[in-house]
């Protein structure tokens, strides 16, 4: 037999065999942490003793012979002897007093042939005190102290399990997970990967382990496991009911055998085999009795949340649904445990753990007594599952908004209501909560049915307060309002006068509309950090930077954002700002960009979306319509018809997007449908902003595909008219469709007025649109040479967005992907040739690939026409090429915007 790191302990049982083969009489007591090796020493002794002749008789307790003297009675006077037993601690009372009266005799009684004892047991406290007292008088007693492996013993019996060294890093883990304890290494060695399985070798070795430490043993090791983190003597000792010292006695053998590291077992699998070897409802007592002993000892809240989750079932198989067995002295301080607990949870970005010990304080509230209490809670709930989940948080919202609506709710519970409901796109909802919040719907909003389309808003007075209870209503208001609808990238609350609660309640989805909005937010973007309150405010703000037109900048904030929250447990928030990404990438004109954030954002919150999953599917659905994959955009807007997604702001972007999948298939009677309702909706929401939604120019479009022009020009001096329409791409749109209502030579005009607005919006979508257009306006006045330029232009620009079904209708038949078609022919230039332009060379580049002659580049820029050929010569050297049909289609000079326009 070969024993790793045990010389000496070889070296004074061979010195006691060779005393007993002399003809003397010696006791050797080896002693030790369980599963260190004391039978091994035992079985090295015995087999040594048989390769020297010795007679060897070899027993464990508790089945050792009865009476040691009869045990050798054959053996002859004159022979040595050699008796092992092991597990002397196991010993029952009546066979220690034999033994203790053997080993008595021993000590004045002599054997011719020589006698030699081996006793193996766990450490003497563990002993019998008539025992430990004959073997400490006994002249030739031995004691053996058996301890764990070290590192470099752990390291040989790794290397001889695998054949080879093992990496340091690997004999390190195992050390650590196995204390040095023979036995625990050995099962982990056995185990896939070294990393325990539930039921596998090393759980069980824990378990025989315990049971052989002691009675008491498995009992510590179960309080130890239950109590975790917040595990102390004192608390381990109140959980067993019994004394410190006691428990201290047992904890020094546990971690003696590298079964326990100061109060804590060594591996997380230890703590599992010990909890799940125990009866279900064995296991709940212990962890109720654990949760008090924490909440009396003042442990931290965190640590007394498991215990109160383990007990209720929140995480288990039980079912119970609340901590029902904790009796009316613990519920007074369960709920407040368990709220403090989530608040700590969230603080170190554990929203799971946070919503699980929510979800268990709502199931202990008394439901006859502490209503508002368990709407409280709902409503932390819901504003931390829906990082998570969107669609859990709008569940958990229903319960206090029917306590609401059944007039149940406190005034500043109803403002946090209102607040969260807004925040999910649920604006009546919101502004019934909002109502209650300022005390200015107490008549009503017991009995608003929340959320009807022929619900109206109320005016602008509400009803009339009690005397003398105005000034603190509007105290309240003025409160409620700066709470529920700070703008930080405006500065400021949109504090609207009296009962215009839909108007207030729509301000997180849209912004004032001042001129310094992108400013505003890109300061509050810069300063401001990702945390769980600044997420709707950050979403606000790029909202606020697409919508003002500056859709490159979104981009990259939200690419910023989404890095931040990469390493989160946030399913929610990366589906939120990847919506905002693709909406970005969209008014850029990057179809497949959209069409990959927006996938990835559907992809998160996948089963758990809610109404919000509208959102990234318009984005979704928009871009596949524009690059023509239509039958897959069918796809998508099948599940979302139901009448219950219009109930939310996500329902307005949604029902633009399927307006322009009918318009784009040919259904405009339908399509038209669907503008006119998000039009309704923006209205009645107080949305009816054309920065965010721009359905009348929409609606606009299908008219004129409809023949109904009139109406479509009422409605395009309609939008253009609004205060909010003054962004470059609003313009843009607009002028493009008006242009399809006036004269050829208006036509041209304006269409010419809409490039140049377009080119400075960053939509490249749109401007090829309005370049397509303009395109045709010239061929229609016979401007051949410049009618094909801007075509080829707008067809370039069509095929690097990716919208196939607009290249086709630019040159029907040309394959974007085919070499020397129109993308090839006038591309994009790159920024080092571009800059080897001078000014004015930039200015007649673009000219002259706009289609204009050298005379007419001369009469736009006020020089001679030799003065535009030397240009156009030094341009092509620079830009190695040879025709004028190579020029660059995207110098930063628009080539339409002062042209002179013929009779």
């Amino acid at each position: 037999m070969t024993l790793l790191s045990r010389d000496a302990e070889r070296t004074q049982l061979d010195d006691a065999l060779t005393a007993c083969g002399r003809g003397g009489t010696g006791i050797v007591l080896v002693e030790g942490a369980v599963g260190c090796g004391k039978s091994a020493l035992l079985r090295y002794c015995a087999d040594a003793a048989h390769r020297h002749g010795v007679t060897t008789v070899r027993a464990a307790y508790p089945d050792c012979p009865t009476d040691l003297t009869t045990a050798l009675g054959d053996v002859p006077e004159r022979a040595p002897v050699v008796v092992c037993l092991d597990d002397v601690h196991h010993a029952d009372a009546a066979s220690l007093g034999r033994l203790t009266a053997w080993v008595r005799t021993t000590s004045h009684t002599a054997r011719d042939g020589g006698l030699l004892l081996v006793l193996a047991a766990t450490d003497a406290s563990h002993h019998d005190a008539g025992l430990a007292t004959e073997l400490l008088k006994h002249p030739a007693c031995t004691r053996i102290r058996v301890g764990p492996l070290d590192r470099t013993a752990t390291a040989a019996l790794v290397r001889r399990h695998t054949g080879g060294p093992a990496a340091p890093a690997v004999t390190d883990g195992l050390y650590l997970a196995g204390g040095g304890n023979p036995l625990l290494l050995r099962a982990l060695l056995a185990e896939p990967g070294h990393v325990p399985e539930p039921g596998g070798p090393f759980s069980r070795a824990v378990l025989t382990c315990l049971q052989r430490c002691g009675a008491t043993a498995p009992h510590l090791a179960r309080a130890l496991a239950a109590l975790g983190d917040g595990a102390t003597t004192e608390r381990v000792a109140s959980v067993l009911r019994t004394t410190p010292t006691e428990t201290d006695r047992i904890l020094t053998a546990l971690r003696a055998a590298g079964l326990v590291l100061g109060h804590r077992l060594r591996h997380a699998a230890a703590a599992a085999a010990v909890l799940d070897d125990m009866d279900p409802g064995e296991r709940e007592a212990l962890h109720r009795r654990v949760a008090r002993v924490l909440h009396e000892s003042r442990a931290e809240a965190a640590v007394i949340a498991d215990s109160l989750r383990a007990c209720g079932g929140i995480d288990g198989s039980q079912g119970s649904g609340g901590c029902d067995d904790l009796d009316g002295s613990d519920r007074g301080w369960v709920v407040p445990v368990l709220r403090e607990a989530a608040q700590q949870a969230m603080a170190v970005d554990e929203p799971e753990r946070a919503a699980a010990c929510l979800q268990l304080a709502h199931a202990s509230c008394a439901t006859d007594t502490d209503e508002r209490t368990r709407s409280e809670i709902m409503l932390q709930l819901a504003a931390i599952t829906w990082r998570l989940s969107p669609a859990a948080a709008e569940q958990h919202l229903e319960a206090p908004l029917a306590a609401l609506r059944a007039g149940r709710l406190g005034t500043a519970t109803a403002g946090h209501l209102a607040r969260l409901l807004v925040a999910q796109g649920r604006i009546e909802e919101g502004a019934e909560a909002l109502r209650r919040a300022t005390g200015t719907d107490a008549t009503s909003s017991a009995t608003t049915d929340g959320g009807g389309p022929d619900r109206a808003t109320t005016d602008g007075g509400g009803p009339d307060r009690a005397a003398g209870a105005g000034a603190t209503g509007r105290a309240a208001e003025a409160d409620v309002l700066r709470e529920l609808f700070a703008l930080p990238p405006g500065g400021s609350s949109p504090a609207p006068p009296g009962g215009e609660h839909l108007n207030a309640c729509a301000a997180l989805w849209t912004h004032p509309g001042h001129q310094d909005d992108a400013q505003d937010a890109g300061r509050f973007l810069d300063g401001a950090p990702a945390t769980q309150g600044t997420h709707e405010a950050l979403a606000q703000a790029v909202r606020t930077l697409i919508h003002a037109d500056q859709p490159r900048r979104a981009a990259d904030w939200c690419r910023r954002l989404q890095e931040q929250i990469a390493r989160h447990r946030a399913p929610g928030l990366r589906a939120m700002y990847g919506t905002l990404h693709g909406e970005a990438l969209l008014r850029l004109g990057d179809l497949a960009g959209a069409e990959r954030e927006a996938t990835a954002a559907i992809r998160a919150v996948t089963g758990r979306g809610g109404h919000f999953r509208s959102a990234p599917v318009a984005v979704l659905v928009t871009a596949l319509t524009d690059m023509g994959r239509y039958d897959e955009a069918a796809r998508h807007l099948e599940p979302l018809i139901p009448e219950r997604t219009l109930a939310t702001v996500h329902a307005l972007p949604l029902l633009r997007a399927r307006g322009q999948y009918f318009l784009a298939t040919r259904r405009t009677e339908a399509a038209l449908g669907e503008f006119l309702d998000l039009g309704r909706l923006a209205r009645r929401w107080g949305l009816d902003r054309p920065r965010q939604h721009p359905w009348r120019t929409d609606a606009a479009e299908a008219l004129l595909r409809l023949g109904r022009h009139q109406e479509a020009a009422e409605l395009i001096a309609e939008h253009l008219a609004l205060p909010d329409a003054t962004g470059p791409r609003l313009r843009g749109v607009a002028l493009r469709l008006r242009a399809a209502t006036e004269t050829p030579r208006e036509r041209t005009r304006l269409l010419t007025r809409a490039v140049a607005e377009l080119r400075g919006s960053g939509d490249r979508l749109e401007l090829a649109r309005a370049l397509a257009d303009l395109g045709r306006g010239f061929q229609t006045l016979g401007e051949g040479t410049r009618a094909g330029s801007v075509v080829r232009r707008a067809w370039g620009l069509a095929a690097d967005c990716g919208a196939a079904p607009l290249c086709e209708e630019i040159l029907p038949g040309q394959d974007p992907g085919a070499p020397g078609s129109a993308r090839g022919t006038g591309g994009v230039v790159g920024a080092e040739k571009a800059d080897r332009l001078s000014e004015s060379e930039r200015k007649v580049a673009a000219l002259a690939s706009a289609g204009y002659t050298n005379r007419e580049i001369a009469a736009e820029l006020f020089i001679s026409t030799s003065t535009v050929e030397q240009h156009l010569t030094r341009i092509y050297r620079k830009l190695h090429i040879t025709r004028r049909r190579d020029l660059p289609l995207d110098l930063e000079f628009d080539p339409c915007e002062s042209a002179p326009l013929r009779s």
